[in-house]
């Protein structure tokens, strides 16, 4: 019984090792959208759809948008202003665009991976190690955009 219990501890901290959130606020949380309003506002735009999935919803902030599938659990998101920290659970105070990509040179797992360049800018990887993955777009050292896209 106390393996038992064990693995399960083990597994349980393996899956919540990488904390991909918004302003703690995580991925595959689930979410209403009277708790969305309420921790955020308000949004600009709001789309709802269904499928065979149940509720899909999502919710546009200026340019920043969060994605929910499966009747309220968030899926994807892009940030791409000041208002709304990442990486909150993981990095004290979250990353922000706008932050400089050197804030994270002492991540705890490690400095974010450089990838490529394309026409919005330098596209770096965080959690290379990990299937779950949070990508981050630098201009001249500035981060401009913070983004994840739930891995099917």
């Amino acid at each position: 019984m106390k393996k038992i219990i064990l693995i399960g501890f083990i597994i349980a901290l393996s899956i919540n090792a990488f904390a991909q959130d918004v302003d703690g606020m995580c991925v595959d949380q689930k979410m209403t959208y009277a708790q969305v309003v309420a921790k955020f506002g308000k949004p600009d735009t709001y789309q709802k759809q269904y499928d065979e999935f149940g509720l899909s919803e999502d919710y546009y902030y200026g340019k920043t948008w969060f994605h929910f599938e499966e009747t309220g659990k968030l899926k994807d998101f892009v940030i791409k202003d000041r208002r709304f920290a990442a990486l909150t659970l993981d990095i004290d105070g979250g990353i922000r665009v706008g932050d400089p990509l050197s804030k994270l040179d002492n991540f705890k797992y490690g400095k974010p991976q450089y990838i490529n360049t394309d026409e919005e800018g330098e596209n770096y990887l965080i959690y290379p190690k990990h299937d779950d993955h949070v990508y981050l777009i630098v201009k001249k050292g500035i981060i401009i955009k913070i983004y994840y896209s739930y891995p099917v």
